[in-house]
């Protein structure tokens, strides 16, 4: 006879949207008599809904999802942040994904050594500052020697939407979340993030183009990221 409220952290239509309402259904079904619904609260790259599910009473009746960028901004002390990941109640993962740098056909790029021989900016889409794609394209650029541009705000499949407008070039994020859009032939994989060598066969790895230990060592936090996708949590 209890109502639980899933919120998922960004606006409907996306990758975090679609496994919550899968997970939210499910609990539905297991969860005998209960009714479960599904609340978007976006912005801030997540940190709203964060926020919510973290000072939410803790009875059971309200969890949820949100990006597991977020450990960049507790890290960091970014302004906004109000919760600590330490002491969420940690439910459970529904994947371990890959990630990996898309680039749009729009883009006239042909592969990930044309991007490097661009003198100009290259566009990324983005979530808000603070998110996973967005500190992920920071950390990219950075241990890889990129010229980027980050157009932020882009939330579910709005970065898909601009890359088909060729407003921007490419974007990161999981690939599970981006594969449709490479199967539909608007773009290709350009460079695996990922640490497992059976993630995207072919594809370059972004291991193979970092020289220096500190490049290393900051594409094994984004590595490490990856292997924590699709977390379900708790106050």
């Amino acid at each position: 006879g209890k109502t639980i409220t899933y919120i998922v952290a960004t606006t409907p239509g996306g990758g975090y949207d679609t496994y919550g309402r899968l997970i939210a259904r499910y609990l539905q079904k297991y969860l005998t008599g209960s009714r479960v619904i599904v609340k978007n609260v976006p912005g801030a790259g997540n940190i709203i809904g964060a926020n919510q599910i973290y000072a939410a009473r803790p009875d059971g009746l309200t969890i949820g999802m949100f990006n597991t960028g977020l450990i960049y901004d507790q890290l960091i002390h970014r302004n906004g942040v109000q919760f600590d990941l330490t002491k969420f109640s940690w439910i459970g993962k529904a994947a371990s994904e890959g990630r990996a740098l898309l680039i749009a056909n729009a883009s006239g790029l042909k592969s990930f050594d044309d991007m490097l021989k661009t003198k100009a900016p290259i566009k990324f889409a983005a979530s808000g500052i603070g998110a996973a794609s967005y500190n992920d394209t920071r950390i990219l650029a950075d241990a890889l020697h990129l010229n980027v541009q980050i157009i932020n705000g882009f939330t579910g499949n709005e970065g898909e939407m601009s890359m088909l407008r060729g407003e921007v070039a490419a974007q990161v994020g999981s690939v599970d979340s981006l594969e449709q859009f490479v199967k539909n032939g608007h773009g290709f994989w350009g460079l695996s993030l990922s640490g497992s060598a059976d993630e995207l066969p072919g594809v370059p790895r972004a291991s193979s183009y970092v020289k220096d230990a500190r490049g290393k060592q900051m594409l094994a936090l984004l590595q490490a990221l990856s292997e924590m996708g699709r977390l379900t949590a708790g106050p």
